[in-house]
């Protein structure tokens, strides 16, 4: 058996020095202990491109940049090797071209067995490269980033990716905003702390098992979900997941979007159009109760003008009080379902507060203080003063009904113009320029769970007998009928604010300022009277004729224009109801007595005048709300005979 020699200690320094010149991947190098270069491998020429015939006796400070020489790094570095026996680092040098590059570099202290010093072996890699690469995918994500970050949140409300096992790898900062959780507790995280449990229970599992399953329960088409946010809070969002691959493994990326502003929307418009709903039946109950009460209070009038015994009389006015009580809820209805017939003008706000003001320090406790903030030089707002006045004063009662101990109450007035972006937040705003009305006191509040119904008809939280639910309702209706709407912000113990914005107009006339002289009753004019209703026209022709006027009747519009038509000599003035059946009704009645007779003066009449608004060049701008009394039947005819504006 031969057995190889053993080999001798320079044999084996002999074949490290061939394998250390041999490696080409490698700098390979030794430094005495002052530095110098003591060998240099082929790798070493490679990475550096210096010869070994240029560097070997020379100080390894040479691959250093001036100003690293200029700061002592190598001298530390040698320093650190010599102390902990060992130092590495990925830095910079330069080589023979003068161009720097990146170097992966260990270098170790070598010590004889009596632990002397003898030098150093450097161990250095070319990563140039590879820290390129790794620069230029840091700048990819970091655009990316940016691009998530910035451009994207204008376009979405959060953006989130997780794997396959429902840890969150990416989210960005408009997901900070949304959920108020920042990124550094979220990533790296269960998605779950995101969302409320429930809804995590149902359908975390199908992500996990989406891969095997192939159920697509959670990708794709977006789902309306409820999200957690930091405080504990839920809220409403829109969550689009779609299914991407990265390194072979599945990533989910969700998109989201905010839903509580869409609907809190949805739920203004959804209200308004209960409330719509429910004012148009309103005002159609009222339109007819308005017809029977006309007939009631026409005969009321009637046997008030007869001799009666003092029993009878006593009957009567009994019968005369409830009927203008139930006139009274009827008007209240109508200005609810916006049908009440309005007759807006140029309406100084300031002024009304202060001659409403006088009658409130009357009417509310004592122990209520009333204060007022009215700004200067607002211009008018184009509304019906009467019903500006009792919807003020039906504010202000609910608040003193809010502060049984006594409290504050504040009147304000301002001007805003209102924006389209507002416009977009409450479906019923209009833009434009607007004046603004509040009333706000320091009562009790009102529930958040009632806030949505306080303007509904018959809806009250005051005890039985004590309301009828029909205040804010008929406030609601007569802002809205006016072109406005009305805001209402309330907390519990603080207290309550209404809010009225009404459409402003040009400057009040002089003429429009003044008030109306009362009217002399009757005449001898002849008057025709247009009205569906039988018993209603009746009355009419009788209340007219007792009166002195010489009336005639027709039962709808197209047999009353033909009347007007053949009139011989022509009518003096024509009453006709505004809503009829038939081709013809009543505004259409009054454009053609105007094209045939310019002139003519034309009273409507109407328990259902929706849009009774009249401009300076509007044939029919007298008016008559049913029911009305015989009184005032005879001011507007005598009126609008002698050409008085209504």
């Amino acid at each position: 058996m031969r057995v190889a020699p053993s080999p001798t200690s320079q044999d084996v320094a002999r074949n490290l020095r061939l394998f250390v010149d041999s490696v080409g991947d490698f700098a390979i190098t030794t430094l005495d202990p002052r530095g110098i270069i003591t060998s240099w491998n082929v790798g070493a020429e490679t990475i550096t491109g210096y010869k070994a015939s240029e560097v070997l006796g020379k100080n390894f400070a040479l691959l250093y940049s001036a100003d690293d020489r200029a700061e002592g790094k190598p001298q530390r570095i040698l320093h650190e090797a010599a102390t902990r026996g060992r130092f590495e680092e990925i830095g910079t040098r330069v080589g023979q071209n003068g161009e720097d590059f990146s170097v992966n570099v260990i270098i170790s202290a070598i010590r004889d067995g009596e632990g002397r010093l003898l030098g150093f072996g450097a161990i250095s890699r070319d990563v140039t490269d590879r820290l390129d690469a790794t620069s230029r995918l840091r700048d990819s994500e970091a655009r990316l980033q940016t691009l998530v970050d910035t451009v994207l949140d204008t376009l979405i409300d959060g953006l989130i990716a997780i794997d396959r096992h429902g840890t969150v790898q990416l989210y960005n900062r408009a997901a900070e905003r949304l959920f108020g959780f920042p990124a550094s507790e979220v990533v790296g995280r269960s998605v779950a702390m995101l969302i409320p449990g429930e809804f995590a229970r149902e359908h975390g599992p199908f992500l996990i098992n989406y891969p095997r399953s192939g159920v697509r329960r959670m990708l794709g088409a977006p789902r309306e979900i409820k999200g957690r946010r930091r405080d504990g809070s839920t809220i409403a969002i829109q969550l689009a997941v779609g299914e991407a691959t990265h390194r072979g493994e599945p990533i989910y990326v969700g998109i989201i979007r905010d839903l509580t502003q869409r609907n809190r929307i949805e739920a203004q418009l959804r209200q308004a159009q209960k409330m719509e709903a429910v004012g148009q039946l309103t005002g159609g109950l009222a339109h007819d109760f308005n017809n029977i009460l006309m007939v009631i209070l026409a005969n009321i009038d009637g046997l008030l003008e007869e001799p009666l015994s003092a029993s009878a009389a006593s009957k009567v006015e009994q019968i005369e009080r409830s009927t203008t009580r139930g006139a009274e809820l009827t008007r209240q209805l109508l200005a609810f379902s916006r049908r009440q017939p309005l007759q807006p003008r140029p309406t100084d706000l300031n002024d009304l507060v202060t001659s409403l003001g006088r009658l409130l320090r009357r009417t509310l406790a004592a122990d209520i203080a009333i204060e007022y903030n009215l700004a200067p030089g607002l211009g008018p707002a184009n509304v019906d003063r009467a019903q500006l006045e009792a919807a003020l004063m039906n504010l202000c009662l609910n608040a003193r009904d809010a502060m049984p101990g006594g409290g504050r109450l504040l009147i304000e007035t301002g001007a805003v113009e209102i924006d389209e972006a507002y416009v977009r937040l409450t479906p019923e705003a209009r833009p434009g320029p607007h004046l603004v009305v509040a009333v706000t006191d320091s009562g009790t509040g009102i529930p958040p769970d009632l806030v949505d119904r306080v303007f509904e008809p018959f809806f009250t939280t005051k005890d039985a007998g004590h309301g009828t639910g029909l205040g804010l309702s008929m406030v609601y209706g007569f802002v809205r009928q006016s072109g406005g709407h009305i805001r209402l912000t309330s907390e519990l113990g603080r207290g309550t604010t209404f809010r009225l914005y009404l459409p402003r107009t040009a400057a009040i006339s002089a003429e429009l300022v003044a008030e109306l002289r009362a009217a002399p009753i009757g005449g001898k004019e002849r008057i025709l009277v247009v009205e569906d209703e039988p018993h209603v026209r009746a009355r009419l022709l009788e209340q007219l004729r007792s009166l002195g006027y010489a009336a005639d009747g027709m039962p709808d519009g197209v047999a009353g224009l033909a009347a007007f038509e053949r009139a011989d000599p022509f009518y003096d003035l024509v009453v006709t109801d505004m809503v009829m059946p038939g081709p013809v009704d009543g505004r259409a009645l009054a454009e053609q007595v105007v094209r045939l007779r310019p002139g003519t003066p034309v009273v409507l009449i109407s328990g259902y005048a929706a849009g009774a608004r009249f401009g300076a060049a509007d044939p029919a701008r007298h008016l008559l709300a049913k029911p009305f009394r015989k009184r005032e039947l005879a001011r507007v005819i005598r009126g609008a005979l002698d050409g008085r504006m209504p």
